[in-house]
């Protein structure tokens, strides 16, 4: 009789064991069908990236993607050299645009340098320095003197230019322009991209930071072959 109810219960233990296993795998197959359906290109909507209920026209022959990011977040630094030479093999096909979001007043002061760098063309280098100097550096750069000072012992730029740049009427509605692109796209965190003013990505759980760009290299197939169809 004894062996008899260890002979069952170990039956039990063993079915069990099965029907933890049975669902682990389901539950694997099940996640793996979310999560990777981008291995054959076979991105969805509402999971891997949104249309928006505005989208906005885009001109021109090449296909914008407008990062929305700022100086004050790691993510987008660790992003940075990815999307950088990503866009570098899409030449002549896409047009990269960076746009800062404005959410704090620190990412307002951040926005401002950043246009105030492109009033200046300034070389590519202060870009990456200026990611560097805040999250590897530790560089305090909250303040237009203290930004002014940074360019100008990085750069051949000199600190009064900068200055004059950073105040003018031209940087202060790019700001606002960025701004509103922001509102109007509905992001809210950074990084995210937003391609041909169609489609927003954002990085969530079931797509990272490097997983945008496929699906950014899906929504460009997709646009190219729908505008195939439309010529």
């Amino acid at each position: 009789m004894v062996r008899r109810k260890n002979f069952i219960q170990r039956q039990k233990i063993i079915l069990a064991s099965i029907a933890v296993l049975v669902v682990a795998i389901v539950a694997y197959l099940t996640l793996e069908t979310v999560t990777d359906e981008g291995a054959q290109g076979e991105f969805v909507s509402g999971i891997h990236y949104v249309e928006l209920e505005n989208p906005r026209r885009i001109r021109g022959e090449a296909i914008e993607v407008m990062e929305f990011f700022s100086y004050g977040c790691v993510f987008c630094y660790q992003f940075d050299d990815d999307l950088t030479d990503w866009a570098n093999t899409h030449e002549g096909k896409i047009r990269l645009v960076r746009t800062p979001l404005i959410g704090s007043d620190q990412w307002r002061l951040l926005g401002r340098h950043f246009y105030a760098l492109e009033t200046l063309d300034a070389p590519d280098v202060l870009h990456q320095a200026t990611f560097r100097g805040l999250h590897d550096l530790g560089k305090n750069l909250s303040t237009q003197d203290k930004l002014a000072d940074f360019v100008a012992s990085n750069s051949p730029l000199s600190a009064e230019s900068y200055r004059v740049a950073f105040s003018s009427p031209s940087v202060e509605t790019r700001v606002k322009l960025a701004d509103r692109l922001a509102r109007q796209a509905k992001v809210t965190s950074v990084p995210q991209l937003v391609v041909q003013g169609r489609y927003r990505i954002s990085s969530t759980r079931d797509v990272g930071p490097s997983r945008m760009l496929e699906v950014a290299d899906f929504l460009i197939k997709k646009i190219a072959s729908e505008e195939t169809i439309q010529k």
